[in-house]
């Protein structure tokens, strides 16, 4: 029986005869695909390979499915819980396919490899006057991976998710058939490959659409001391359509602490805090009255008036220090419960998660916006984000867990969905709440689009056949 060694050399060996990109089975590049954003999960593949091209997808998936082999693709790596990693198989590193091809700002698009960063995609199109519709707060991440996410803004209430804004994919499936699909060419493929974390097909180009920006923005920071104030004005803006960009983010203050039978126990006020942003020709043509008077806001914190090409920039890179998980949690909530789920995960915090370190917030969601049948959301005309994104010692993610899977738990009875490009520890009953009577239609497409099960295995579980 040869050896390990002699097994993966014999792997790496015969890719390479048949890739045009690199293959290794180096130690330290294996090292390197080894774990994602998240810190908590660890998979080590035997091979990587970093593709020149569509084919050398496709030649790798043909490769793994005569081999007995599973294979998963990733680029940036942020996951959360292993969903870009892959065990004792082949891991594409989607960074090599990283071109623009085609870039039509007059016709609103762009087309472009999925290792393509929105860096670049940005640093493209700004100066033609245009924009991707939604971008995340991180644009050294992939076009191909928030896609396969699908890939949330300050603006998601207005455009939709990044899905929402995809053309047309080239996709190699779990088959390795090289497709290219849309809304109107093989749309039943296109549909479940955005948003599908590559369990049903590998993107290798994608087609995007752009939309024209005005050149300045005007972001006003509005402090709230109750949260119901908060969620109306929330609603109010949203359904009025009165601002191009949403976010809240919420703030404790320590204001001493009780004793008593159960110890000694924090006195926390939680502040909230909106920012909420339109984008205009000129700042003189905005009505501050007209667009603040009826928010029943606390105070009026602060005013700031960017071009837009300095508004879009993220503000700051989200450390990831060695040794540290990110088991970071979005929840969607039906906006007639979302007080009670917020004021319940404020009240817990505390208990688990240093408060005073942990970035916790909300955005606005629209059903109407949403068109992927992978990206479920409640069924109601508005709907609350809320989202805490701790980084902790590794030590401490057993506790942590516990809780946050109680908070899942909890949203998912109040009538929530999850955002799975953040943390998750599913099994199939919360698989089964979580895509609720589409359940049975996406086992059904998994079956048909990757037959052997081989793309991205142990994220999603899937019922037998």
């Amino acid at each position: 029986m040869p050896s390990q060694i002699t097994y993966i050399n014999s792997i790496a060996s015969d890719l390479k005869s048949m890739i045009n990109g690199d293959v290794s089975s180096i130690e330290t590049d294996l090292l390197d695909v080894s774990q994602d954003f998240g810190g908590i999960v660890q998979k080590r593949p035997q091979v990587v390979v970093r593709p020149q091209n569509s084919m050398d997808v496709a030649t790798a998936v043909k490769y793994a499915l005569s081999n007995d082999l599973t294979l998963s693709s990733r680029a940036a790596g942020h996951s959360c819980s292993g969903q870009s990693l892959n065990q004792d198989g082949i891991l594409l590193d989607m960074r090599s396919l990283n071109q623009i091809h085609e870039f039509y700002p007059d016709r609103l698009w762009f087309k472009a490899d999925a290792g393509v960063t929105w860096r670049k995609i940005v640093d493209t199109s700004l100066p033609q006057g245009v924009i991707p519709p939604v971008l995340t707060n991180n644009f050294d991440v992939t076009i191909g991976g928030t896609l396969s996410a699908a890939g949330i803004g300050q603006n998601s209430f207005r455009y939709g998710c990044q899905a929402d804004n995809c053309l047309g994919l080239e996709v190699v499936t779990g088959t390795g058939d090289l497709v290219w699909c849309s809304p109107d060419e093989n749309s039943e493929l296109f549909r479940h490959v955005l948003c599908g974390y590559g369990q049903f097909g590998i993107m290798t180009q994608i087609q995007h659409r752009l939309r024209p920006y005005r050149p300045f923005t005007r972001t006003y920071f509005l402090r709230f001391d109750d949260l119901d104030s908060l969620l109306t004005a929330e609603r109010l803006l949203v359904s009025e359509d009165r601002v191009d960009g949403l976010l809240a983010l919420f703030s404790p203050c320590m204001l001493g602490v009780a004793r008593g039978g159960t110890g000694i126990q924090p006195l926390i006020q939680w502040f909230y805090r909106m920012q909420m942003t339109v984008e205009v020709d000129s700042t003189n043509d905005i009505n501050q009255e007209q667009l603040l008077s009826d928010l029943n806001f606390q105070r009026h914190i602060y005013t700031e008036d960017l071009t837009f090409e300095q508004f879009i920039q993220p503000i700051a890179e989200v450390p990831h220090p060695a040794g540290d998980a990110n088991p970071w949690l979005d929840m969607f909530l039906p906006a007639s419960i979302a007080k009670d789920y917020i004021e319940t995960a404020l009240q817990r915090i505390p208990g688990f998660l240093d408060f005073r370190k942990t970035p916790v917030g909300s955005f606005c969601m629209s059903p109407k916006t949403i068109h992927n049948p992978l990206f479920p959301l409640p069924p109601e005309d508005l709907v609350i984000g809320f989202g805490m994104y701790p980084t902790i010692p590794k030590p401490q993610l057993p506790l942590v867990a516990e809780q946050l899977n109680a908070l899942t738990e909890l949203g998912f009875k109040m009538g929530g969905k999850r955002y799975l490009a953040t943390w998750s520890d599913f099994g199939l009953p919360q698989w089964r709440l979580q895509f609720g009577e589409y359940w049975p239609t996406l086992n059904e497409m998994k079956r048909k689009y990757d037959p052997k099960g081989l793309l991205n295995p142990g994220f999603l579980q899937y019922e037998s056949a």
